[in-house]
Order: C-alpha cells, then sequence, then structure tokens
C-alpha cells in the first residue's frame, strides 16, 4: 500500500512539473505572440504609409500622362502644321528654281556685255596710269630712270604681266592698275605677283622692290589693307591722281 501510494505521489509531481512546463511555454507563447502583434502592427503601419506615398505618385503620374497627352496632341498639330508648310515651301522653292534658272541665263548674256565693257574700261586704267608714270617716273620719293609697260614673261606654258615697272639703278617699282581696287587684289599683288617677278626676271633679284595699286576707285577696307602691307595707294581724283607712298615696304 504504501508503495503503491509512493507511485501515486510520484505521478502527482511529475504531473504538476508537466502542467508547470505547459505554463511556462504558454507564457513565453504569450509574450511572443504579444511582440508578433506588436512587430505586425508596426509593419502595417509602415504598408499603410508606403501605400499613400504609392497613391500620391499615382496621382502625380496620372496627372502627367494626362499633361503628356495633351502634349503630344499639340506636337501632332504642330508635325501636321509643319507638313503643310514644306509642301508650300516645295511648291514656292520649284517655282524659285524656274525664275532662278530664267534669271541665270539673262545674267550670263548681260556677264559676256558686262565682261567686254570691263576689259574696255581695265584696259583704259592701264593706259591711263602708265601715261602718268611715264612721265613723272617717280614713286616713294625715288626718282626712276624708265618705265617698261606691260612687261611680261612666257615660257613653256608659264605666263605673268606686269602693268607698270619702274626702274633705276638699285630700286624696282611694280604698280598694277584696275578700274576697281579690291582687297583680294592687294593680297595678290602682295604675294602671287611678288613672287613672280623675283621667280622670272633674276636680273632684279639685288635690286630693292616696291609696290603700288592703281586704280579709279577702291573698297572700303583696300586703303587700309595696302597699308598694312606697306603698298602704295594712286587713285584719280578728277583730271590730276594722289599718291600715298608714304612708308612703302621692301619686297
Amino acid at each position: 500500500m504504501e508503495q503503491w501510494e509512493k507511485k501515486l505521489e510520484e505521478s502527482r509531481e511529475l504531473h504538476n512539473k508537466e502542467i508547470a512546463d505547459i505554463r511556462a511555454i504558454m507564457a513565453d507563447n504569450v509574450k511572443g505572440m504579444a511582440r508578433f502583434r506588436e512587430e505586425s502592427e508596426r509593419e502595417i503601419a509602415e504598408l499603410w504609409k508606403l501605400q499613400k506615398e504609392n497613391e500620391k505618385g499615382f496621382a502625380e503620374l496620372r496627372a502627367q500622362q494626362k499633361e503628356n497627352k495633351k502634349g503630344f496632341a499639340e506636337l501632332r498639330e504642330q508635325q501636321k502644321e509643319i507638313a503643310e508648310r514644306q509642301k508650300e515651301i516645295a511648291e514656292l522653292q520649284k517655282k524659285t528654281d524656274e525664275q532662278m534658272k530664267k534669271t541665270d541665263e539673262k545674267l550670263d548674256r548681260l556677264a559676256k556685255n558686262v565682261g567686254g565693257i570691263n576689259d574696255n574700261i581695265g584696259y583704259h586704267a592701264e593706259q591711263y596710269f602708265q601715261n602718268i608714270f611715264d612721265e613723272k617716273l617717280s614713286f616713294g620719293g625715288q626718282k626712276y630712270d624708265y618705265m617698261r609697260p606691260n612687261l611680261k614673261y612666257g615660257r613653256k606654258g608659264v605666263s605673268a604681266e606686269f602693268d607698270i615697272v619702274l626702274v633705276n639703278g638699285t630700286s624696282v617699282a611694280i604698280i598694277e592698275a584696275k578700274n576697281r581696287i579690291h582687297p583680294k587684289f592687294i593680297e595678290e599683288l602682295a604675294t602671287e605677283k611678288v613672287s613672280q617677278f623675283r621667280r622670272y626676271f633674276p636680273e632684279y633679284k639685288n635690286y630693292k622692290l616696291y609696290l603700288g595699286a592703281a586704280g579709279f576707285s577702291f573698297d572700303g577696307s583696300v586703303i587700309e589693307e595696302a597699308k598694312k602691307r606697306g603698298i602704295g595707294i594712286i587713285l584719280q581724283v578728277g583730271d590730276a591722281i594722289e599718291i600715298d607712298d608714304n612708308d612703302l615696304k621692301d619686297y
């Protein structure tokens, strides 16, 4: 009997221990559930906040899409207007090309006539200034012994001509004459003409070389360019000529 009571007591103690363990586990589970609920509520709150932000972003996106649709509609209208304008321009260009063709034909005929006139005027300019310097025989403060008009060189398919060449024992002056003097003429005189003279007339290789540009009229920038390059200017004024031959450069 005592043995049975002993076993019953041991069984009761074991049962009580198991109940205590179960209660401890349940208490831990309750704490875990509380933490889980707290974390879940915090995550849900963050998700709600994110959802609100997304809704705001979606609203802005929808507004932007609406603006884009409006912009695309305006762009299509502009493209339509541009296409119509390009069509008008193409038609106008066609008419312009036809008119330009007719104008070019007229200009070609006019150029042939004017070319002949310019040749005559250019020849007159050469004759006029050659007569002046043939009598004057001075340029840049120097006296010259003689003038060589239309000095030419022509050999092996190479040719060059100089309108007025004044010569003395130590110096040569080259004066080119035109009806109207342009800036490009000054540049060619200071480069191409000088190079040709030095190459084709070696008998003057030890002579000082001075340059002059003679004309009935000058472009506005010509005089400044000539002075910068040390080239003299000879201009007809009425029945006389004016000569600016100060500070000539020796080429």
